[in-house]
């Protein structure tokens, strides 16, 4: 008989390995994270500019930042301030500049005009009516246009300078430089184009400025100030930026100035 072969051995099925996961020791102390060798370099502070030197511009005689207090007083008089909107709306109006620079002249006078030496910026700028009326008045029918205000910046303010021509004589430190008006309105526009030379505009009947368009796309702005010569303040930051300027018409008393402030 022939041999038969051995049949092989059924293999015993491998048990599963279990991994032991060893436990953390809490007090075992973790290994530090090696630094890295990459050398890197400083990364260099760049200061800041400093702020422009202040403009040489004329002190104020007067604490013009009285005109634009609410509720600040005036001998029997007190100021009271609103902004402005045209009429028949209710959105304030702004004056547009886009040139930076402004300039002030009497709309029936060509040779009255005269461009504000400081830079006003770029922008829309809100318009605000000081008022002065009796302090025991209870409507608005005794009113007096103050001042005309021109908010280009904001506050606070730092200092108060009297306004100066662009390609004048810079004045003395007690002088104001003045404009004048002989048809009883002021106007102020973007100066980028020149003057435009003479305006029609109504005669003046209350306190309501008029904006008056022109063909070369900008508008101007009339404030009936009434006959005479006034100064231009502006209102300026720590960093001799403008945030305002100020129109004052004269319209109170040297004597109500000196009066006591309640």
């Amino acid at each position: 008989m022939g041999k038969t072969k051995a049949k092989p051995a059924k293999r015993a099925p491998a048990k599963p390995t279990t991994r032991v996961v060893a436990k953390a020791n809490p007090k075992q102390k973790k290994a530090p994270i090696p630094k890295s060798t990459r050398v890197t370099r400083p990364v260099p502070v760049v200061a800041a500019p400093p702020p422009p030197p202040p403009r040489e511009e004329p002190i104020p005689a007067r604490d013009i930042g009285r005109l634009i207090r609410y509720g600040e007083r005036f001998g029997a008089n007190k100021i009271d301030v609103r902004m402005w909107s045209a009429p028949g709306t209710l959105v304030p109006a702004q004056l547009p500049v886009a040139s930076g620079s402004l300039a002030i002249f009497d709309p029936a006078d060509k040779h009255s005009w005269k461009v504000l030496d400081r830079p006003a910026g770029v922008g829309q700028f809100r318009i605000m009516l000081s008022l002065v009326r009796p302090f025991n008045a209870v409507d608005a029918t005794k009113d007096e246009l103050a001042a005309l205000v021109i908010h280009t910046g904001r506050p606070p303010i730092a200092r108060w300078t009297a306004a100066q021509w662009k390609g004048k004589k810079k004045p003395v430190i007690e002088d104001q430089p003045r404009v004048a008006s002989s048809t009883g309105w002021l106007a102020l526009i973007d100066a980028s184009a020149g003057s435009p030379g003479v305006l029609a505009l109504p005669e003046a009947n209350g306190m309501q400025p008029v904006e008056v368009p022109l063909t070369d796309g900008r508008r101007a702005l009339a404030i009936p100030s009434g006959k005479g010569e006034f100064t231009a303040y502006w209102a300026v930051d720590a960093q001799d930026k403008p945030i305002c300027l100020v129109i004052d018409f004269e319209a109170i008393t040297q004597k109500d100035w000196k009066a006591k402030r309640v």
